[in-house]
């Protein structure tokens, strides 16, 4: 998600109001920084439907073991999310390379309870994370009933869609589509909207698909993420959410995530 994170997998935004007023939000971030690159960053249509990232290879660092968790032990879980973003670092640093675009690793902050971020105060216990493109930081919400379950998976998916949002800022995506914002139909903004986490819940399946071997896990785990899923006006139905996170996981890549020349029918 960005500005409020849109996106934990067993929790979803499900009133008409509250997705509007979700739009309205991320239209308020028009003004986020949209990073160096080492060529001039690609705008406009360019940067949505031919965007560098687009033309990269898998991901090359296939080896992400699960550190070990304690129930109710920030510390541990603090190892464990470190180690999470250490891949993520070095998988998007490399596409970020072949794609001849600069990167940087995003800040980060563990938090417990709403706090301000920057792009407004954190809705403690309605996501698990939130990327903020004004302070290019992710804001990771540790709570009760997660540090209650040191086995649970949706933390690490949601880690990696937020991370998504950030390599969608860098490489000149969100801010085409801040751009965007400011001229379109509100039913053109949610259609954009949907777009830009379809695209986020793509590059967290990627990823995850492309570690999966090391994680030591069952493909259980992977299918209850499915099974969990529920959509809304900003997210896309779920079914749309199912596609593009399981189009990413067998993908391998960003070169599978491309949603902004995909047809409707994926994107509602």
């Amino acid at each position: 998600m960005i500005r409020i994170s849109l996106r934990a997998a067993a929790v979803t935004v499900t009133t008409a109001a509250t997705a509007a007023a979700t739009v309205l939000s991320l239209a308020g971030t028009a003004g986020a920084s949209p990073g160096k690159a080492a060529r001039p960053m690609p705008r406009g249509q360019a940067a949505l439907t031919a965007n560098p990232l687009y033309k990269t290879g898998e991901f090359d660092f296939p080896e992400c073991s699960e550190l070990s968790r304690r129930p109710d032990d920030l510390d541990t879980y603090r190892v464990y999310l470190d180690h999470l973003l250490d891949c993520l670092n070095k998988s998007w640093t490399e596409e970020f390379r072949q794609a001849g675009l600069r990167f940087s690793p995003p800040k980060v902050r563990y938090i417990t309870k709403s706090v301000p971020t920057g792009c407004g105060k954190y809705p403690a216990g309605y996501a698990a994370g939130m990327y903020c493109p004004k302070n290019d930081t992710m804001w990771i919400l540790l709570y009760k009933s997660q540090l209650s379950d040191p086995t649970e998976f949706n933390l690490f998916t949601v880690i990696a869609h937020e991370y998504g949002h950030y390599a969608q800022d860098r490489a000149g995506i969100l801010p085409e589509v801040y751009r965007r914002y400011r001229t379109v139909s509100k039913k053109r903004a949610y259609d954009l909207t949907r777009r830009v986490e379809l695209q986020a819940e793509c590059f967290s399946g990627a990823f995850i698909g492309s570690v999966w071997h090391s994680l030591g896990r069952e493909e259980f785990d992977f299918e209850e993420q499915l099974d969990w899923i529920t959509g809304d006006a900003a997210h896309g139905k779920a079914r749309s959410i199912r596609y593009w996170l399981k189009r990413g996981w067998y993908g391998n890549g960003p070169k599978a995530c491309d949603t902004f020349a995909a047809p409707a029918r994926t994107t509602a």
